[in-house]
């Protein structure tokens, strides 16, 4: 296919001799991304928008190739029962995704996957292939193709090149080229023509959707303002945005995700954008958004088969209001801010268990209160004093039902802190008051 002259070998230019290890310091987290602790609504959140859209284009019990998996981004799509493959450059990052429920992961290079042709029925990337060289792009989607099954699809969200608004490499300057690379590994970024030609050459049916020029996180555009000084919004819009704090911006990215979710189901046209959404196949392509859309919330928890039952999972319980998302410390918690509710349904049982500690400044000469309440009756309060894992165990027999019935329990903590008004150099700017795990009801 026609191209423009492309520069090689970009990274020996942007001075990064160790591939894996440059990736490893941008994208190994701990973050859990787990498909147990993924609440119903984080599919409105902006930063799940690529996730959702790959888990409502694959079919249920399928076999999925994440390519580039990082830790784990599509974790969430086991609640489909898919047999989920990961493979990355990272040791580290492929850790972190089998610690949030991949199937497999596999240490290699992408154009020259370790299995054999037609295993899967879909293969994915996910913010990868502008990550890929230009010299090394055709290999890698041959290689995708190999594995693909003949009837498979791929599936992939590329970030793209916004002419007339962002230089191209052959036209950066050195220092250009290695400021721009180091920020978040670009080699490899065309424009939307180019990828869709590209795919072409390899598949007969491509389809492709630029997405996220109306809507991006808060971070996101704060990212686009300091290091890439892009036009994406007004300047004294941009600002504000700057001054909004952890839960402001979490409201402003759902907010974001619920009209992008809008905008695809509407299947609005958007113009060029930094990012475009692909799917691929040598068979003609379904439905673009939801080929195979599902509801995302998991079936009903079946609290009769066993006496214990762990309510630490979406699917066992619902946290409400005050709750952060689960974090892997370890062991899997979930922050509390002012006030945590909990609802869930049960069959009759006697003991509420749970385990939680704080990092609350100043606690052992002021102490944190702490109340618990189900169904609007106090059921235990004490004092927490010192730090470390406490286990609590709760006699709740004379507050429970005799038969199966919804509860909701309420922890009130008496005071709360932000990290970042107390620790140098610490940007969480949460109010937290406790961590708790291992919410357990017993019969």
């Amino acid at each position: 296919m026609p191209q423009r002259s492309k520069p090689t070998n970009l990274y020996a230019r942007a001075g990064i001799a160790d591939v894996g290890a440059f990736y490893r310091m941008l994208f190994a987290s701990n973050e859990l991304l787990h498909a147990d602790y993924f609440d119903a609504p984080n599919q409105y959140d902006l930063r799940w928008t690529k996730t959702l859209w790959v888990y409502d284009n694959v079919r249920r019990g399928a076999s999925v190739l994440d390519l580039g998996c990082g830790s784990g981004t599509l974790a969430v799509l086991k609640r489909k029962k898919v047999h989920l493959v990961g493979v990355d450059l990272s040791e580290e990052c492929l850790a972190a995704a089998q610690r949030n429920g991949y199937d497999e992961t596999h240490l290699a290079d992408l154009q020259q996957l370790p299995f054999p042709d037609a295993s899967f029925d879909y293969v994915c990337t996910m913010d990868v292939l502008g990550h890929v060289q230009f010299e090394d792009k055709d290999a890698v989607l041959r290689e995708i193709r190999r594995v693909l099954r003949p009837e498979g699809v791929t599936l992939h969200g590329v970030e793209a090149l916004l002419r007339g608004v962002r230089k191209d490499y052959d036209e950066m300057s050195d220092e250009e080229l290695r400021a721009f690379i180091r920020v978040d590994g670009h080699v490899g970024m065309e424009d939307e023509g180019e990828i869709a030609a590209r795919f072409g050459e390899i598949f007969p049916h491509v389809e492709t959707r630029p997405r996220y020029i109306l809507c991006s996180t808060a971070d996101e555009l704060i990212k686009q303002g300091d290091n890439y000084g892009l036009p994406f919004c007004d300047d004294d819009f941009l600002a504000y945005v700057r001054t909004l704090n952890h839960t402001e911006r979490r409201a402003f990215d759902m907010a974001m995700g619920y009209v992008f979710r809008r905008l695809s189901q509407s299947n609005i046209t958007l113009p060029p954008s930094g990012f475009v959404l692909l799917k691929a196949s040598a068979h003609e392509l379904g439905d673009f958004y939801a080929e195979h859309a599902e509801p995302l919330t998991p079936a009903p928890h079946d609290f009769k088969s066993s006496a214990i039952i762990n309510l630490d999972s979406a699917a066992a319980a619902d946290y409400l209001v005050g709750w952060h998302a689960a974090e892997d410390f370890p062991p899997v918690a979930r922050w509390l801010g002012r006030l945590g509710i909990v609802r869930f349904t049960a069959a009759p049982f006697r003991f509420l268990r749970l385990k939680l500690m704080s990092h609350l400044p100043e606690l052992e000469t002021t102490p944190l209160n702490l109340e618990f309440h189900l169904n609007g009756q106090s059921v235990c309060a004490f004092v927490l004093y010192r730090y470390d894992w406490l286990a609590l165990t709760i006699d709740v027999s004379e507050f429970t039902a005799r038969e199966t019935q919804p509860y909701e329990l309420v922890i009130k903590p008496s005071r709360t802190w932000q990290p970042s008004r107390h620790l140098p150099d610490n940007g969480d700017e949460r109010e937290l008051s406790i961590a708790v795990c291992e919410l357990e009801i017993e019969g």
